[in-house]
């Protein structure tokens, strides 16, 4: 029983990783595009845990308007309604603006992969 929830994790962890860095190719294979961005509001989530914000942007670029939700849930509102903020996109691909966070995003990913190699490692038995 011990091995299938092992194996589950793996199964978990890799799925993760394949559906985060689907939307994180295009990032690496397309140029970047910088905007300048203004905070236009943001969006409130409810649940167990309490009330979560999350900022919206609104910016120009040659296709017109486009508004996009910060990934990030943060528990105060911030940054404050107005402020401007660096957002970068993949050219062509506006709706996937965001604010630039390469550590946090590297974490992730590291997370993800070193929680894959233990559970890999603790399946095989190199670990008890």
């Amino acid at each position: 029983m011990r091995q299938v929830f092992i194996w589950a994790g793996v199964a978990l962890c890799q799925f993760s990783l394949v559906i985060i860095a689907r939307r994180d190719w295009l990032r690496l294979t397309l140029p970047s595009r910088r905007v300048i961005g203004r905070v236009t509001g943001h969006r409130i989530k409810r649940d167990s845990d309490g009330t979560g914000f999350s900022a919206t942007y609104g910016f120009e670029t040659e296709g017109g308007h486009h508004e996009v939700i910060d990934q990030v849930i943060s528990t105060v509102r911030q940054p404050p309604e107005g402020t401007l903020v660096e957002l970068t996109h993949p050219a062509g691909h506006p709706d996937l603006a965001r604010p630039p966070r390469p550590l946090m995003w590297a974490a992730v990913y590291a997370f993800l992969l070193g929680l894959t190699g233990l559970l890999v490692a603790l399946g095989l038995g190199l670990i008890d």
